[in-house]
């Protein structure tokens, strides 16, 4: 396969397998991301176009045009108050949330690869894990080691990289059965979450 099938996926008459992503060119400029990040972290409030780019700093032109593209996509829908009009991410559409949960996973990624080393489980669970956070919720993690004093040092220090506020469970193996024979209800919530790191079915 030549490099000018891959600039121009279907002028030869071939369905290439990322020929779907052309229809969602926009959302992947930075400035998208950036504003799907936002609203999504504060899907219970509308926003005028002029308090997003104030908020984010771009050009309300920049703003405007991309909240028109992305509501296109269903992923943030408006409200026509009088002359003015609002925007507010649309938590009923799927793809909304798995981006917020993606959002997420960035955002503690190189956490993560950090941790990888020491730990034998690493679960992401709570709101984050359901793409039901906001900007004020807390990024719950279980962590599962046998050196709680290292993967301590390491949260701390992504911590400071890191705007919300990191809540970890940090037990070694006896302690997480501990905890599903005298708390079912928190080891049922974790076990939930999205495995990080570990296998399908942990404990």
């Amino acid at each position: 396969m030549n490099k000018e099938g891959m600039g121009n996926p279907g002028k030869d008459g071939i369905l290439y397998p990322w020929d779907f992503l052309l229809s969602y060119g926009s959302m992947f400029r930075k400035s998208s991301l950036i504003i799907l990040l936002f609203l999504g972290r504060n899907y219970p409030t509308k926003y005028h176009v002029r308090d997003l780019a104030r908020s984010l700093q771009y050009d309300v032109s920049l703003i405007s045009k991309n909240l028109k593209q992305l509501e296109k996509l269903g992923m943030v829908s408006h409200e026509e108050v009088g002359n003015l009009v609002f925007y507010q991410s649309n938590m009923n559409n799927v793809l909304t949330r798995q981006m917020k949960i993606c959002f997420t996973l960035l955002e503690i990624h190189r956490l993560i690869q950090n941790l990888h080393p020491i730990t034998t489980t690493v679960i992401l669970y709570g709101s984050c894990a359901k793409g039901e956070d906001t900007h004020r919720s807390d990024i719950d993690l279980y962590i599962e080691t046998q050196d709680k004093e290292a993967v301590m040092t390491i949260l701390n220090t992504h911590q400071k990289k890191i705007v919300r506020e990191i809540s970890p469970i940090v037990l070694t193996l006896d302690e997480m059965y501990a905890l599903k024979r005298d708390d079912r209800s928190l080891y049922d919530q974790i076990h939930q979450g999205l495995i990080l790191k570990g296998r399908e079915h942990v404990v």
